[in-house]
């Protein structure tokens, strides 16, 4: 059985302030994200993790460092990357809720016609370049456990295709230092979700 443990970055000073946090900004964690991390890591064996990937932005790396403390290579992946919200990235997300509150989902998220009005990445391409790094990881690891460093946005993507949700709006954000698990049959490829955002301290270890 793959056991797949997906982490959200900790918390930036744009999650703090409310802003919008997509690829286009790239700052780094910040105190309280630093300390939830490290609070994360000190509930997770990484002696358990087999292989870790993550994110090339900065929030994510950095979390990925502080949950691995070098002992696992950690391997970025471009598909990981948080959603592109275009013109809106870094803008504070009330201000754009006042402006466009036709594109805000019942739990203040976007929908999917969001793209329409800041030339941002629509949600199909961020599944589709999100289900290519699923695919791939599903078929090169069987029986080993594997973490996953990446983003609010792009976890609730990944998790609406792997269980073929219908409409994202049903899934809420994980915390930040949040953890969601999934587990894929070896065999058939069934993929099972485990828990969802599981925050430290807490048990995140499936025993094999």
């Amino acid at each position: 059985m793959l056991n797949v443990y997906v982490v959200r970055h900790g918390q930036t000073d744009t999650n703090k302030t409310g802003a919008i946090n997509g690829s286009g900004t790239n700052l780094p964690l910040n105190e309280t994200g630093i300390k939830q991390v490290e609070t994360l890591h000190n509930s997770f064996d990484i002696n358990k993790i087999d292989c870790v990937y993550a994110s090339p932005l900065t929030r994510a790396k950095q979390t990925a460092e502080i949950l691995t403390q070098g002992k696992r290579e950690i391997i970025t992946d471009d598909r990981l990357k948080e959603m592109d919200y275009g013109d809106w990235d870094g803008k504070i997300s009330a201000e754009v809720r006042t402006s466009y509150p036709q594109v805000f989902d019942e739990l203040g998220y976007f929908k999917n016609n969001y793209s329409d009005y800041c030339h941002g990445e629509s949600y199909e391409h961020l599944a589709a370049r999100l289900m290519d790094f699923w695919h791939e990881l599903v078929q090169k690891h069987e029986d080993e456990s594997v973490l996953v460093v990446f983003h609010g946005t792009a976890s609730r993507s990944l998790v609406q295709n792997v269980l073929k949700v219908p409409d994202i709006t049903l899934i809420g954000e994980v915390q930040n230092a949040g953890v969601i698990n999934f587990s894929v049959d070896d065999r058939t490829k069934k993929t099972f979700l485990r828990y969802y955002n599981r925050v430290a301290p807490g048990k995140f270890f499936i025993e094999k």
